[in-house]
């Protein structure tokens, strides 16, 4: 699900300048919004390639989303009860009334909201699928599609507009653990082979419900989210570019899934962040392609 970036300073300085110049990204002029290049892309697809070899479930490669999704299903999810200062609605402009002559101008337009909103993750989209029903053996998805969250900051790496590709696994309780800590070590494997220094660090998100103190305490204990952190750029401590969470049965509940008659259905995810990984990627091995390792 929500993958998030450990406190520090905003980017090194002239850090976006330098990958402008280098040939990766094209800004908008807007914090957190960045055009990708060519060159960009094609490291990108070659993780896309990556994740799909390392998924065990047999995918063929990522189903997309678009980038809205149904408000009625993140308000399901409860996601903007614990980030309302995260999420993106959408509106359309509704002119309102006739002109009352020939020479008479359009009554002013007016904001209205509509039924869907900017996709924060692309997990959302996953469980509405198999919602208000019974599940009797796991179910697998592979998805990735284009996410926003309003984020604040011009901290390079931050975006607001992003790719998340998600591997999710709705199912009983046991199998739903096992399968969050198998990809654990998997990614610990990838990212080394790719050439990435992570450091997997536990974390927390409140999106159990409303998030406070104690619940964030509870979600550390229980070990239900792990970060993969690594530099975007020099002076970085550590980024988050991929999270392995466990859900518990909040989503199961939430969505009304059953696994096989025996109560809720558990869920975990691997999600990761496409930019923000090939960031680390560049960070790491330079900008000349021809200098990088082999993969993909």
């Amino acid at each position: 699900m929500a993958t998030t970036t450990a406190g520090h300073e905003p980017g090194a300085p002239g850090r976006l300048e330098q990958l402008t110049e280098a040939g990766w990204v094209l800004p908008t002029g807007v914090p957190g919004l960045l055009g990708q290049t060519a060159k960009f892309e094609s490291v990108l697809n070659r993780l896309q390639a990556e994740l799909t070899a390392v998924d065990p479930s047999a995918s063929t490669g990522p189903a997309w989303y678009p980038p809205v999704v149904p408000r009625a299903n993140i308000d399901r999810a409860e996601y903007a009860e614990n980030f309302p200062q995260l999420l993106g609605t959408v509106h359309a402009l509704k002119v309102g009334g006739a002109p009352e002559g020939p020479a008479a101008a359009p009554a002013p337009a007016a904001r209205a909201e509509t039924d869907v909103v900017l996709a924060p993750a692309v997990c959302y989209s996953v469980y509405p699928q198999i919602a208000d029903g019974t599940i009797e053996e796991a179910r697998f998805f592979d998805a990735v599609g284009h996410c926003y969250r309003h984020e604040a900051t011009s901290e390079y790496g931050r975006f607001r507009a992003f790719r998340m590709r998600e591997f999710v696994v709705v199912a009983g309780q046991d199998e739903a653990w096992e399968w969050r800590d198998a990809w654990i070590a998997r990614c610990e494997a990838l990212f080394a082979r790719l050439g990435l220094k992570v450091s997997v660090q536990a974390a927390s998100d409140p999106f159990f419900g409303p998030g406070d103190r104690f619940m964030r305490s509870s979600q550390l204990q229980q070990n239900l989210k792990y970060e993969f952190h690594a530099p975007v750029h020099e002076t970085d401590p550590g980024t988050a570019i991929a999270s392995a969470n466990c859900h518990k049965e909040h989503l199961g509940e939430r969505f009304a899934i059953d696994f096989a008659g025996e109560g809720p259905a558990h869920s975990s995810c691997m999600a990761f962040g496409l930019e923000r990984t090939v960031s680390a990627l560049i960070h790491a091995h330079g900008d000349n392609l021809d200098d990088w390792p082999d993969f993909g």
